[in-house]
């Protein structure tokens, strides 16, 4: 059983390596090119900086209020005692320098515990701190995801009480069975150094991979591909792990902060850290929603003058192309991607516009669909039909609506054109 398991985690596996690599060996120079533009353009677009900076000072101020609830858990069941312990060395191994971690550690364990004697006002004070950081972190997801809806407040309060108190569990869990793992090598750190340091930065990458990937698939109220968050898990897991390694040897060969900040030296460095920190996780973020774009749609596109009337075009092909060859002239969504490789957003634009203008109808209907948890649910989905008469529908009425944005006395308004030529337009 073990062994199925995992020959097929293993095939699993490298057909997401041999399909991504497909994909790059099928990259011209130029497409190259193209996508390093893509993905500047992406991170102009969502302003990451800006955005990382904007979470570090959020983070300051939740920073305490986490890790009190985090402390308020273990403390309130003994047998987690292990994990904390585990859990605080792996903070301080992994999570930041060394040259700052013994310091920043224990001043947040000093200030969690002085948290414990609070009033109920509080303590509702502090669930309030941690639950508009997680937030703001949803919202930064779901604009980088470019979702537009919320999720309902029963379930955002179900998803961050789990990320606050499970994830801890888990994460010391595992840890736990690491540290295990490493007592039972532990003559291999005596006999082979080398080797040794290689198992432990593979371990440490790979449990901040896990971290990352299920912060990518949880966090955005959208589907995200497990495949695409590995992807963008484990880039992040290793740029965190070489800026860590860079920031500390930053540490050491430029003591001069600590001669002009001193005592207050750490608060600064620990500050730059958590900055960049959020920059690699919204990057990794940024990489894991920018994947089905380059597999499945048209990331190469620039908007152009009259694009939307091509675009327009296009769609109503697909339309008229299954009224007349399909058993139904019913079209999904997804089918309408497959064909056109357009964005969803762009799509549904042009279809609205269409729905509008009475050119098509839009049918909803519910299909299964797999959730983040494993079960299937009923989920809306699409389906549109082609309702005009292609024979009195003319190509003047797609332009005048997708160039002009309108109809024949919107553009006699708009450009100052007489009745004759507006309806020759």
């Amino acid at each position: 059983m073990i062994s199925k398991t995992v020959h097929s985690i293993s095939r699993s596996t490298n057909q997401m390596i041999n399909s991504s690599v497909d994909v790059v060996r099928g990259l011209t120079w130029s497409e190259a090119r193209d996508l390093f533009y893509f993905a500047r353009r992406r991170l102009q677009e969502e302003q990451l900086p800006q955005v990382a900076g904007s979470l570090t000072f959020t983070t300051t101020l939740a920073l305490v209020p986490l890790l009190t609830i985090i402390l308020a858990i273990f403390t309130t069941f003994p047998i987690f005692s292990n994990f904390r312990a585990s859990l605080e060395a792996y903070f301080i191994q992994s999570m930041m320098p060394k040259a700052i971690s013994n310091t920043v550690i224990g001043n947040l364990t000093t200030f969690a515990s002085k948290a414990k004697g609070l009033s109920a006002i509080g303590a509702v004070a502090l669930l309030i701190t941690s639950a508009s950081m997680m937030g703001m972190v949803e919202r930064v997801f779901n604009q980088i995801w470019k979702v537009r809806r919320t999720r309902p407040i029963g379930q955002r309060v179900t998803i961050y009480w789990a990320l606050m108190t499970l994830a801890p569990l888990m994460l010391g869990l595992s840890i736990s069975a690491t540290s295990q793992l490493f007592m039972a090598t532990g003559g291999l750190a005596k006999t082979a150094p080398l080797i040794s340091s290689i198992f432990y930065t593979f371990v440490s990458v790979a449990l901040t991979g896990g971290l990352y990937t299920l912060l990518y698939m949880l966090v955005p109220n959208k589907f995200v591909d497990w495949r695409d968050a590995v992807w963008g898990g484990m880039v992040a897991a290793v740029a965190f792990e070489v800026a860590k390694r860079l920031f500390a040897m930053f540490v050491r060969q430029f003591p001069a902060y600590a001669v002009i900040y001193g005592a207050l030296a750490a608060l600064p460095l620990f500050l730059l850290w958590i900055y960049l920190s959020w920059m690699i996780t919204l990057i990794g973020a940024l990489l894991t929603a920018a994947l089905p774009v380059v597999k499945y749609e048209r990331w190469w596109y620039k908007p152009v003058p009259g694009g939307a009337f091509v675009d327009a075009m296009a769609i109503l092909k697909v339309l008229h192309g299954s009224a007349q060859t399909a058993d139904s002239a019913l079209v999904s969504s997804a089918s309408i991607r497959a064909h056109t490789r357009f964005g969803y957003d762009e799509m549904t634009m042009l279809l609205e516009r269409m729905l509008s203008e009475g050119w098509v109808g839009r049918v909803q209907a519910d299909v299964t669909m797999r959730s983040k948890w494993g079960k299937r649910a009923l989920e809306s989905a699409d389906n549109w039909v082609l309702l005009a008469n292609v024979n009195k529908l003319r190509l003047a009425d797609v332009y005048r609506l997708y160039v002009f944005g309108g109809t024949a006395s919107d553009a006699t308004k708009m450009f100052g054109l007489d009745q004759e030529t507006a309806m020759i337009l």
